[in-house]
């Protein structure tokens, strides 16, 4: 069965020696858990549902999951196509599509059919879903932009004379000012942020697009505006915890109605509280702000100060090659520029 071939959880290079004449294509257990940790866990754990249903549909159907033909994995793309996710009820996205075929070719390459299958059908059959979407009506949801004067209004909403208030507000400075990630929030340590009398600089030990891990420093102006203080935010909240005894670990901890600190806290429970604060602030459209809010706040604005793209997307994480940054910076462009605009006859 090709179920027993490629476990979707255990889809890696084979392990356990077998016999002498085999022992060249093989590798220890621990060498393999390494390998499988090259691959975000979020990244896995998703591939491994994808490959899971590619497996269920190719055994309803008849047809050999491994390896796959081109028409097999057109037919698996396009029956995504047409149906509906069990967990939102709508249909899948081109994007999750996307994620579904590299799925199938993670696993071929995996159980050493690199290059399997030939995706370009499929590929077809994902661009059609987007035209279609299009003549449909579907305009992409992004997350709300934070920017300075949406950063303000969720300020005001942190009771500063409380522990969690001012979590709250380093949350908000630190996305916004680090263009960061929330899982970066997250897993940010109280060694790795360093305030002086002009900036907040905190060590990134690993991104997205630093795989290797190198890390780097990434600077935020005290005087994010002239009315934020971002160094005595940060620092306000670093004396809070160290009256309770925590002077090491993860920066952003739960923190309950009583003041008691607790652990670390998730990405997702970052964002949960910048949507609470939204929420707070009665901002119209509040449902689309969240913590991606504030990565996307940062470019905007800096793209409205005439800041160059390849310093916004250093400074973001982004790779060099990433058309996500365009993204927030392409409408303060379009509005610079706009045709329509009066324009200084000097030139």
């Amino acid at each position: 069965m090709a179920s027993e071939l490629v476990p979707a959880e255990e889809a890696e290079i084979v392990t356990d020696d077998a016999s002498q004449g085999e022992r060249d294509q093989r590798v220890s257990d621990e060498t393999a858990a390494d390998l499988r940790r090259a691959t975000a866990a979020n990244t896995d754990r998703a591939y491994a549902r994808w490959w899971r249903m590619a497996l269920d549909w190719c055994e309803r159907e008849g047809r050999t999951p491994l390896p796959m033909t081109a028409q097999t994995v057109a037919e698996f793309i396009g029956h995504l196509k047409r149906s509906t996710s069990p967990t939102t009820g709508k249909p899948y996205s081109p994007a999750s599509l996307d994620q579904a075929l590299s799925a199938i070719r993670t696993a071929h390459f995996r159980a050493g059919f690199e290059g399997q299958p030939n995706s370009r059908a499929a590929r077809d059959i994902i661009k059609v879903h987007r035209q279609d979407r299009a003549r449909d009506g579907w305009r992409p949801r992004r997350a709300k932009a934070v920017t300075l004067d949406v950063l303000r209004l969720l300020l005001a909403q942190c009771d500063t004379d409380s522990l969690s208030g001012r979590r709250d507000a380093t949350i908000l400075i630190l996305g916004y000012g680090l263009m960061g990630r929330r899982s970066e929030i997250a897993a940010c340590t109280i060694d790795q942020v360093t305030v002086t009398d002009d900036w907040v600089t905190v060590f990134i030990p690993m991104s997205k697009t630093d795989t290797n891990a190198q890390g780097e420093d990434v600077d935020i102006p005290r005087a994010i505006a002239p009315d934020i203080d971002a160094g005595a935010v940060v620092s306000s909240y670093l004396v809070g915890l160290a009256e309770h005894g925590i002077t090491d670990g993860h920066l952003i901890r739960r923190i309950d109605v009583w003041g008691n600190v607790g652990n670390s806290m998730s990405g997702e429970a970052v964002n949960e509280i910048v949507k609470k604060l939204a929420k707070a602030a009665n901002l119209t459209d509040a449902e689309r702000t969240t913590a991606h809010g504030l990565r996307a706040g940062g470019p905007t604005d800096a793209a409205e100060r005439g800041v160059p793209v390849p310093f916004i997307a250093e400074h973001g994480r982004w790779s060099k090659n990433s058309t996500q940054v365009l993204t927030y910076v392409r409408p303060a462009e379009r509005r610079k520029n706009n045709p329509f605009l009066p324009r200084d006859p000097r030139g």
